[in-house]
């Protein structure tokens, strides 16, 4: 068996225009239409890299959906053999939250939920997240997140694992 991957994503247009994605495409000497590979040049990629199974994130900011849960589970739909998704949320709307971990969990398309706390300059010791947290227990999925320093020009203090993760662990 090769190796699974756990922090992908196929891009959407939405995303690669972001802003805040500008200084990494730069800085990797990238461009928005190379960031947004097809899902045949992903599978090959992962073949290249000996990895079996990609978790697909969705990526939903204060903005807005970047990547939907629905492209998502189109995407895990066209290779089911190689991807997996992790559902994203409106922290803002902690009901719309919890009923949309609720109904991806229950498809065969999600397997956990993904926050980036460097995207909503919010902790994950911040309120809003405590309802996620609850959900994902009880669908009995992942929550998976970023600690440490952001890629993005954004502030990192988000990502500290003290105290920040430290208070939801304990």
């Amino acid at each position: 068996m090769g190796s699974v991957d756990v922090w992908a994503q196929v891009l959407t247009e939405r995303m690669a225009s972001s802003e805040w994605l500008e200084p990494l495409l730069r800085w990797t000497k990238q461009t928005e239409q190379s960031v947004m590979p097809s899902i045949d040049q992903t599978v090959d990629a992962m073949d290249r890299a000996d990895i079996d199974i990609a978790l697909l994130s969705a990526w939903y900011g204060p903005a807005g959906s970047l990547i939907s849960n629905e492209e998502v589970a189109d995407q895990v739909a066209e290779r089911p053999d190689r991807f997996r998704g992790l559902a994203s949320v409106d922290l803002r709307k902690p009901m719309h939250a919890v009923e949309t971990i609720r109904r991806c969990a229950s498809t065969d398309h999600f397997v956990g939920v993904r926050v980036a706390p460097w995207l909503w300059e919010l902790p994950p010791s911040h309120h809003l997240y405590y309802p996620i947290y609850v959900a994902c227990v009880d669908a009995g999925v992942p929550f998976c997140t970023q600690i440490g320093h952001t890629g993005p020009l954004r502030p990192s203090e988000t990502g500290r694992l003290i105290p920040h993760l430290e208070q939801v662990m304990l």
